[in-house]
């Protein structure tokens, strides 16, 4: 009897644990495994932060983003617990509203939250706070181009000192570029060194928010016969 109950246990355990891979982790798992960067890079080079919400790991993964400079300021302004967003934060929250309403029904007694989001969903607000255009804070420099080259979008003062149609014309470089595999093959056959923040547009006192290593990659790709 007791070996009874015991197996019907190991069954019942293993049927929850296999229904539960099936809703929760099993997506999330099978997204982990097509993870790009913002250029289309498959997988994405910088694994997803060991701590953070779902929104802040998928932007770590898809902008390479230093561990350190990945934070909540992202979104917010000051104290998390303050609940303050920045333009880049309300945009985001604009759109995640949005999903919500989609998904959750209206009578639902749960809070609306970003952690209702699944992982796909994640991805696809991430991607749309991020498409070609949207300029949360007004700088004349869209999200997508300043993450991608390490400013924040949500504070109109980090930006860089080129022009918008510099940074546009490389990154319309870089896209082809990881496009044709060019970028791939780079990544793989050379080690890294130091990168030129000037050469991307930022003052001394100014931190990259992405990791160096890509700063190097972007510019080695851009001016393979410069020296840097």
């Amino acid at each position: 009897m007791d070996n009874r109950l015991r197996l019907l246990l190991i069954v019942a355990l293993l049927g929850s644990f296999a229904l539960y891979s099936w809703r929760g982790l099993g997506e999330v798992f099978r997204e982990r495994g097509r993870y790009t960067d913002a250029l289309g890079l498959i997988p994405a080079a910088t694994p997803p932060l060991r701590f953070g919400v779902p929104s802040l790991q998928e932007l770590a993964v898809r902008y390479h983003l230093e561990p350190a400079q990945a934070t909540c300021a992202l979104c917010h302004i000051g104290q998390e617990s303050a609940k303050q967003l920045n333009p880049f934060g309300r945009d985001y929250q604009v759109i995640v509203r949005r999903m919500l309403d989609e998904t959750v029904a209206a009578d639902s007694p749960e809070a609306r939250s970003i952690f209702q989001l699944n992982a796909v969903q994640v991805r696809q607000a991430i991607q749309e706070v991020t498409q070609d255009g949207l300029d949360s804070d007004g700088d004349g420099f869209d999200n997508d181009l300043e993450l991608l080259f390490g400013f924040w979008p949500g504070e109109a003062q980090s930006r860089p000192s080129l022009s918008p149609q510099t940074l546009l014309g490389y990154r319309a470089q870089l896209r082809q570029l990881a496009q044709n595999g060019q970028l791939e093959a780079l990544l793989r056959g050379q080690s890294p060194t130091e990168a030129t923040p000037n050469f991307w547009g930022f003052s001394k006192s100014q931190l990259p928010l992405v990791r160096p290593e890509r700063l190097w990659l972007y510019q080695t790709a851009l001016m393979p016969d410069s020296k840097r």
